[in-house]
């Protein structure tokens, strides 16, 4: 257990619990998604889960403010929310994800291609 006051600076209870709940949150929630949409839906679908994670980790309002070109460092990822961004879409997608991908992958836009 964590302290309440404690509770925003500790992402890993949540994402266990998230990880063991299965269906929706692992990747079978976003294949179930995927399934019947043509490239440019699923690239749309894998666009918006990209950015929304982008969006928690750096603490944005939502999805739509992360520009889908803007590069990773630009926006102000470091090695630090690189790794938690790895683990939220690591979570979403149900795939071993490197922690490097942001350093690989440059831009929302790259990655989700």
């Amino acid at each position: 257990d964590v302290p309440g006051v404690l509770r925003g600076l500790v992402g890993g209870g949540r994402r266990r619990r998230l990880a063991a709940g299965g269906g929706e949150v692992s990747g079978s929630g976003l294949v179930g998604r995927l399934a019947g949409l043509d490239v440019a839906g699923r690239l749309s679908v894998v666009l918006e889960v990209v950015r929304g994670a982008v969006a928690v980790v750096l603490g944005f309002g939502g999805a739509g403010e992360v520009r889908a070109e803007a590069a990773f460092k630009e926006l102000g990822f470091d090695s630090l929310t690189a790794v938690e961004l790895r683990n939220r879409l690591s979570v979403a997608t149900g795939l071993r994800l490197p922690a490097t991908m942001v350093f690989d992958y440059p831009t929302p836009r790259v990655l989700a291609e």
